[in-house]
């Protein structure tokens, strides 16, 4: 896609005529309007500085998508205890170049600034934001990018007389991945949630939000559009502060939330921000983000070997079933490459060591465990410790309130609840256990992987944060992330990190990510199933591994698992009994059997969407039909009966009844592999085009194979019936060799 040159205009007053200087500006005071307009893939993005109005117009036909302000803006304490609101305004655009340049600042009487911006391949960046305070140095309370003062005429409309400000980003709606669950949903109209605020980082229940656990969090952005075009506003660094969506009425803004008229302000007179803000746009709300995302590259996709089946045992564990060596048998079954042991394990929350009460014969299970070829994994919690006096911790380790008092949260921040204190990354204590912690685990239990979760249980900066700066916002949950997997890699380089982000700031830490256990989408389990899987398809274009997880629900797992086909390896923190006490059925064990067998193990792909929707405002994303390439190859297709239509040109026009996941056993497309594995998960037929006869076709079952004869090639292709087979619940699928 062509990108055309930015152009800053230049309108004078004072002669009295147009003058257009599209790469420089010659003045050195701001004496007129100034605005920056990029134009790429049918879209113009214009700015004024001078007003601080910006919007993104599509321009066939011309529709206005989004409009907004973005000069930054602050709320401050200042030295004598008053609180300010100060907005930006423009003093000197004269170094703009044609790509981007400096923006010379002032903030009213309490400082001035520097705005450095950049323009490349449809990114826009404020690349970095230079604050210079004058006289006595303010606190911070927040940073904000997108409000605007209100005059006297609008507070008096205004909920609340004592914010000064308000937001004025407007678009037709907003969508923010998995931003609200039971049922799961990522797209809103701007006027959905009145007033609202919605968590883009590692900050949730903890600054009031709509509860949302773990995946896809953190993303650091949002998108703002309608059906014509989006745009993503985001961070292009890890925030330090909490990194929220503002939502008043039907305007939004961007929040970084500080608190520093809580706690001890930085030193000096000067503030520095690495790109507090990134933007992109597209037609769709997906194509933004992946636009956004990719940014970020680019990217060297992880070792296949961190492409894992895992078993989690917290389906058992979270019913209160601690048979540890029954649910290693159940992960056997189940052809799992690796058990995590998930919380319960530890004898207190953040101790490292073994439950020996709970768990009176680990010892011998993990021996047996390994014995049957089974890797083991270990959850951790990222910010909790429940008993700190054990480990020599006082509240100088601890993250503390202001009355000095070290504070306790909990998954949910409910106080009526346990709760359990937080690590401060400030305290070389604190750092020290975290890492000793950890390099013991994975020295002494000898781990292949490790689940990190709880990322999302740091308290709000309302109530503490780290005594350091550096640590504090979004930078709390990274560090003590990092803290883990650094020290874990220290000992076992090759070490499997699992976590939950989509965002390519966090492939430095994880190199596994897992959807998670679909508590959040209530009894909706295949639907938020199938929507997390069309985001996971963002991570798989970076080159991560990912593991599919699944719900709670076994009815829920056909769906979960034909999605698994696409995304990659399949994980599992189901119980090992059904909700009744009895067994799984056969025919549930055989399909986890079959794409245990036959997933994808190569990591880096993007999808082929056929009639999947990425999601708007009339139906969140679904899959449907859809595949995934490799190097430009279907090397796997989930086929379900639809009324939605599609090209089936794009898959060689296949025909099919029920739904079949049909996944490439070489790095060879669909269609031209050795080998290629077709799982039915209802009595229905495959035909697709096969070149030549095959050589052989087999029928998998949970224990054996055997010759499959009632399958027919003619003029190229191939048809496989599932009917004569359906009734054996052991069945996994059927192997066709060329």
């Amino acid at each position: 896609m062509p990108f055309l040159n930015p152009a800053f205009k230049t309108y004078s007053n004072r002669s009295g005529f147009l003058c257009l200087s599209f790469f420089l500006l010659h003045f050195t005071v701001l004496r007129a309007e100034t605005v920056f307009s990029v134009q790429s893939g049918g879209y113009r993005f214009s700015w004024d500085l001078a007003k601080d109005s910006a919007v993104l117009t599509k321009e066939k036909p011309v529709a206005m998508l989004w409009k907004g302000s973005l000069l930054p803006a602050f709320s401050l304490q200042t030295a004598s205890g008053e609180n300010q609101y100060v907005k930006a305004t423009v003093s000197d655009a004269a170094s703009l170049r044609g790509d981007g340049g400096s923006v010379q600042l002032a903030f009213g009487t309490v400082g001035t600034g520097v705005l450095e911006l950049d323009y490349s391949q449809g990114i826009f960046r404020i690349r970095k934001l230079t604050v210079n305070w004058k006289g006595d140095v303010p606190k911070l309370i927040s940073m904000h990018f997108g409000t605007s003062p209100l005059k006297t005429a609008e507070k008096n409309r205004a909920p609340s007389p004592e914010q000064p400000f308000w937001p004025d980003w407007e678009a037709a709606g907003v969508c923010i991945p998995s931003a609200k669950g039971n049922p799961i949903q990522s797209f809103f109209r701007m006027w959905d949630f009145g007033q609202a605020t919605l968590p883009l980082g590692s900050f949730g229940p903890s600054l009031g939000t709509p509860y949302a656990a773990a995946y896809p969090r953190p993303i650091y952005s949002c998108a703002m559009g309608n059906d014509p075009g989006w745009l993503v506003l985001g961070a292009g660094s890890i925030p330090d502060a909490a990194m929220v969506f503002q939502i008043q009425s039907s305007n939004g803004s961007l929040q970084y939330l500080y608190r520093e008229d809580l706690w001890n302000k930085p030193a000096g007179s000067q503030r520095v921000w690495t790109e507090p803000l990134r933007i992109a746009w597209s037609a769709t709300a997906y194509d933004a983000y992946e636009a956004y995302f990719n940014s970020f590259g680019p990217f060297t996709p992880v070792s296949e070997t961190h492409q894992l089946n895992v078993w989690n045992t917290w389906g058992d564990f979270k019913n209160r079933d601690f048979n540890l060596k029954a649910i290693t048998d159940k992960a056997l079954d189940f052809k799992a490459d690796v058990l995590a042991i998930d919380d319960s394990w530890e004898s207190s929350q953040g101790s490292g060591l073994w439950f020996e009460q709970r768990f009176p014969n680990y010892r011998a299970d993990l021996d047996y465990a390994r014995s049957k070829g089974l890797k083991t994994g270990y959850w951790q919690n990222v910010v909790w410790i429940d008993k700190p006096e054990q480990f020599g911790l006082t509240a100088d380790d601890l993250l503390c309130g202001t009355d000095g008092q070290p504070v306790k949260t909990s998954w949910n921040m409910n106080p009526h609840g346990s709760g359990n204190y937080c690590l401060d990354p400030s305290s070389a204590k604190a750092v020290a256990l975290i890492q000793n912690r950890t390099r013991k685990i994975v020295r002494e239990l000898k781990p292949d992987l490790l689940k990190l979760d709880f990322g999302y249980g740091v308290p709000s900066p309302n109530l503490a944060t780290a005594r350091n700066p550096a640590f504090r916002g979004e930078k709390l949950a990274y560090t003590l992330i990092k803290l883990i997997a650094d020290a874990a890699r220290e000992i076992n380089p090759t070490i499997t990190v699992q976590y939950y982000s989509i965002h390519p700031l966090f492939r430095d830490i994880q190199n596994l990510l897992a959807l998670d256990d679909l508590g959040d989408a209530g009894g909706r389990e295949a639907e938020g199933h199938g929507q997390w899987s069309i985001w996971s398809s963002l991570a798989g274009r970076q080159g991560m591994a990912i593991m599919a997880s699944s719900g709670y629900d076994w009815n829920a797992d056909d769906e979960v698992l034909l999605n698994t086909a696409i995304i990659g390896s399949q994980g599992a923190v189901l119980p090992r009994k059904l909700n009744d006490g009895s067994a799984v059925p056969a025919r549930k064990i055989s399909r986890r059997v079959a794409l245990a067998r036959w997933h994808r193990r190569s990591v880096g792909w993007t999808p082929l969407w056929l009639n999947s929707p990425k999601g708007d405002f009339l139906q969140e994303p679904k899959p449907n039909c859809w595949g995934r390439l490799e190097n430009n190859r279907l090397t796997a297709l989930a086929l379900r009966e639809s009324s939605v239509p599609f090209d089936r040109s794009l898959i060689r026009n296949i025909q099919f009844r029920g739904r079949w996941a049909i996944i490439s056993q070489d790095d060879q497309s669909i269609f031209d592999a050795k080998k290629v594995a077709l799982v039915p998960f209802d009595g229905g037929f495959v035909e697709m085009p096969f070149g030549k006869a095959p050589s052989k076709v087999v029928a998998v079952f949970n224990k054996e194979e055997k010759p499959f004869k009632l399958w027919e090639w003619k003029a190229g292709k191939l048809r496989i019936d599932a009917h004569s087979l359906q009734s054996n619940p052991s069945l996994n699928g059927f192997l066709v060799y060329k």
